[in-house]
């Protein structure tokens, strides 16, 4: 299509660099500019291209973009690729036509024409400032980038030192008071039958035998425990999955802890399939299992019931321990297995906890690619469930 010489100037008017010339200049440079088809889909400059003009849309519809990623589409009378009007500068970004075009090109020996023609300086007293000022807001942009990811930086750093700050609590925590508590009783009861062995009955014999043995207990899953998270934390606990037995292994903690349980008058089962294989890592699955198994022990009164359950969902297991114990209202939920968090509660019979176990069962099961919750209702008990893949990989 050939345009007017009075579309050409209303066209050529339109750009910024141009905004003070005279309408004879105008008239003149309409007469030397290109007018350029462009087929839909044609591409009119790439990114890294040398520069050497700038385009107007006299028709059609043109988009920038840059690796997939489009940044603007552009349509009548619109102009793009001023920035490198001056031949030496590269393009940043490519154009190419939605739909078939026309274009207006002026290219920098167009402007050097005008610029002879009328004795003015455009060049040099326009564009080159302009590309000046943009250098510099490329510069200013990739600032503000680098500065960004600093913070992003700080911030992942902050959060960093955080959780290594809530760490180093719970540890000194732990230390200072739980691990204290049953080597507290444990010597007391001790005390009292080295000093009053001769006066004390069978039946207080018995009594302070029992506090010694369940303190003893008690001092050692938790010193298990705190070994275990301690070399979670150096990273020196080594990961081995093999082939695992489920029902062997559950029926072994039940067994483990049938003497915790008749001591509360607690009915414990295990009901978990038979023949059902996993590949894990042993030791971490059976610190899971048995912590969930200790705690439902703990927070259960007496004649109280616990049941340790498996099901199959064919890609992965889902194992869960079930307790009629006090139960946990939801903000106590909010607070479970999170190393900045304290809920530290005494079991039915003043037993002491760290929230330690719960813990580890989250790092341990999460090792595994799998996940690990709790579903409870205060005074109706808790189901502590989780699910791990069938084969277990780093």
């Amino acid at each position: 299509m050939a345009l007017s010489l009075e579309k050409k100037v209303e066209l050529l008017k339109t750009l910024d660099f141009l905004a003070e010339q005279k309408l004879v200049a105008f008239h003149f440079l309409s007469g030397i500019v290109d007018e350029v088809n462009v087929a839909k889909g044609e591409t009119i400059f790439s990114k890294g291209d040398l520069g050497g003009a700038v385009f107007i849309i006299v028709k059609g519809c043109v988009q920038i973009h840059d690796e997939g990623h489009i940044f603007i589409e552009l349509q009548n009378g619109k102009s793009f690729g001023e920035y490198a009007l001056i031949n030496t500068e590269t393009r940043t970004a490519s154009a190419s036509a939605k739909s078939n075009s026309v274009l207006l090109r002026i290219t920098n020996d167009h402007i050097k024409q005008l610029e002879e023609e009328f004795d003015i300086r455009i060049i040099d007293t326009i564009l080159l400032p302009l590309q000046n000022i943009r250098k510099r807001m490329v510069l200013k942009d990739l600032l503000e980038e680098e500065l960004t990811q600093q913070k992003v930086t700080i911030e992942k750093q902050r959060k960093e030192l955080e959780s290594l700050n809530a760490t180093k609590d719970k540890f000194f925590s732990i230390i200072a008071h739980d691990l204290k508590n049953p080597f507290a009783s444990l010597i007391g009861a001790s005390d009292l039958l080295v000093d009053n062995a001769e006066e004390l009955s069978k039946e207080q014999v018995k009594t302070f035998s029992g506090i010694i043995n369940q303190s003893a207990r008690q001092g050692f899953r938790l010193l298990e425990n705190l070994l275990t998270w301690s070399r979670m934390q150096t990273g020196s606990i080594a990961w081995k999955p093999k082939e695992i037995d489920l029902w062997d292994l559950v029926n072994e903690v039940v067994i483990l802890h049938t003497g915790s349980a008749e001591n509360k008058e607690i009915q414990i089962e295990a009901n978990v399939d038979e023949d059902l294989k996993i590949t894990a890592d042993p030791n971490m699955i059976n610190t899971v299992v048995r912590n969930l198994v200790s705690n439902a022990i703990k927070f259960t009164p007496k004649g109280g019931s616990l049941t340790v359950s498996s099901h199959n969902k064919g890609d992965s297991v889902e194992i869960w321990v079930t307790d009629s114990g006090i139960g946990i209202d939801s903000e106590g939920q909010k607070k479970l297995f999170r190393i900045d968090e304290q809920l530290i509660k005494s079991g039915t019979e003043n037993e002491s906890g760290t929230g330690l176990g719960l813990i580890l069962c989250k790092e341990f099961i999460e090792m595994h690619g799998g996940c690990i919750w709790v579903e409870s209702e205060l005074g109706k008990g808790s189901v502590f469930k989780f699910s791990i893949p069938l084969s277990s990989t780093l």
